[in-house]
């Protein structure tokens, strides 16, 4: 092969490792013992925003993919329910946590992601996170089923002396949880996701949105594969299914 060759090959290569990024996800056929586990079964699944300056894309992204969510359940024949849990920086004036409803219907949650309120968040580093996980906790979840947390910010998460990190953690695993965490690389995230049975993913405020449409297209695949194992290996129960499936130290 001649120079001329080379180049125009090594520049095809280069261009499908450019282009790959955008290529959608191949999902796995689901294999039979999955779907004996999972048909009939339900659950509920709460996305929990930070809703502050930088996290315009993020919202966006996840208006574009979050039908991804419910099919991937429909496809395990599962019976699925979405809800919202807003967040800014409650040590701003202003600033709130809201919560919506569970709902099957994927328009009404994609109404709820454009209508979402928007904060400010202050000039502080850090926003209220681990209240907006308590109040996801709090909200009307199903007796019986597999429940799901995913957490998305590109801040810390503000402690104060009534509320620790440490506290929310152990209320996750005691009211088994299932926490994914979109975010910054602070080591207390990602435990949170590791020790609830989740997944960690990393954000900044300078996550490219092409990555994070990505990003959220693989989330969708591995929260609805983790919740399929939870009922395949733990029967339901996501502490069986960690007694059973440790995570990795």
């Amino acid at each position: 092969m001649g120079k001329t060759g080379k180049k125009l090959f090594q520049n095809l290569l280069n261009t499908g490792k450019n282009d790959s990024r955008g290529l959608a996800r191949v999902d796995q056929p689901i294999n039979e013992e999955t779907l004996l586990a999972t048909r009939g079964k339900s659950v509920d699944l709460v996305f929990v925003i930070d809703t502050t300056g930088s996290m315009s894309d993020k919202i966006k992204g996840l208006l574009q993919t979050c039908a991804k969510f419910i099919d991937r359940f429909g496809n395990l024949q599962m019976d699925s329910r979405v809800a919202i849990v807003a967040f800014g920086d409650l040590t701003v004036k202003g600033d709130k946590i809201v919560a919506t409803s569970f709902t099957r219907n994927i328009e009404t949650t994609k109404s709820s992601l454009k209508k979402i309120p928007r904060y400010s968040g202050g000039f502080n580093r850090g926003e209220s996170s681990l209240e907006a996980l308590q109040k996801a906790m709090a909200l009307d979840f199903r007796d019986n089923v597999v429940k799901v947390l995913l957490l998305i910010t590109d801040e810390p998460a503000l402690e104060n002396h009534n509320l620790k990190v440490r506290d929310v953690m152990e209320q996750l695993q005691y009211r088994e949880m299932l926490t994914f965490v979109v975010s910054t690389p602070e080591k207390y995230y990602k435990e949170m996701a590791a020790r609830s049975g989740g997944k960690w993913y990393k954000i900044s405020a300078h996550t490219d949105f092409t990555d994070l449409l990505e990003m959220f297209g693989d989330i969708a695949s591995k929260v609805s594969e983790t919740v399929a194992d939870v009922y395949r290996i733990g029967d339901g129960k996501v502490s069986d299914y960690l007694r059973l499936n440790p995570p990795e130290r």
